[in-house]
C-alpha cells in the first residue's frame, strides 16, 4: 500500500468519512483529499502533518506503512523505573503492596508520615540554633591558623 492508499484506507475504512467530510476535518477543500487519494500524486509535508496532528497518527505509518498506525503515549512501568535506581525484588514488592492496601489504609498511612515530617516536629530541633552570626559565634571559639599545632 503507498502513501496514496494509506489515506485513502485510513479515511473510508478507519474514519467512515467522505472525502468531503475528512476535508472539513482538515480544514481544506474536497478537492485537496480527492487529489492526494490518487494513485502516484504527491502528498506535501503539510497535508502529512496535518492528517498526522489531527488524528494522532504516527507519521511513519502514513509515509511507509510500518506500525502502529497511531502515535502510542509514553507508558511509565514501576518495576523499570525501580530497576534502573538500583532497587531489589524486595523493593518493587513492597511498592506493589502499598498499592495493594485498601485505599483508606494508604490514606491513613499518609497522613501518618506527614504528621511525622511536618516543620513543626522539627522546630525544638532548632531552638539552640543561633539566630545570627554574632550569636553564632559567641557560642564557638573562632580558630586561627596561628592557633593550630603543626605535627
Amino acid at each position: 500500500m503507498n502513501i496514496n492508499e494509506r489515506i485513502r484506507y485510513f479515511r473510508k475504512d478507519v474514519l467512515k468519512m467522505n472525502q468531503r467530510q475528512f476535508a472539513a476535518s482538515l480544514g481544506m477543500a474536497q478537492t485537496g483529499v480527492s487529489g492526494t487519494e490518487r494513485d502516484g500524486a504527491t502528498v506535501t509535508d503539510r497535508f502529512i502533518k496535518s492528517i498526522c496532528f489531527a488524528y494522532n497518527l504516527s507519521e511513519v505509518w502514513l509515509r511507509d506503512g510500518i506500525e502502529p498506525m497511531y502515535i502510542q503515549p509514553p507508558t511509565f512501568s514501576l518495576d523499570k523505573f525501580i530497576e534502573e535506581r538500583g532497587g531489589t525484588d524486595l523493593e518493587v514488592e513492597i511498592v506493589k503492596t502499598y498499592f495493594e492496601l485498601d485505599p483508606e489504609i494508604r490514606k491513613a498511612i499518609l497522613s501518618h508520615f506527614k504528621e511525622k515530617f511536618t516543620p513543626s516536629s522539627y522546630e525544638s530541633l532548632y531552638d539552640s540554633v543561633p539566630d545570627t552570626a554574632e550569636e553564632l559565634e559567641a557560642q564557638f571559639q573562632l580558630v586561627t591558623d596561628h592557633d593550630k599545632e603543626v605535627g
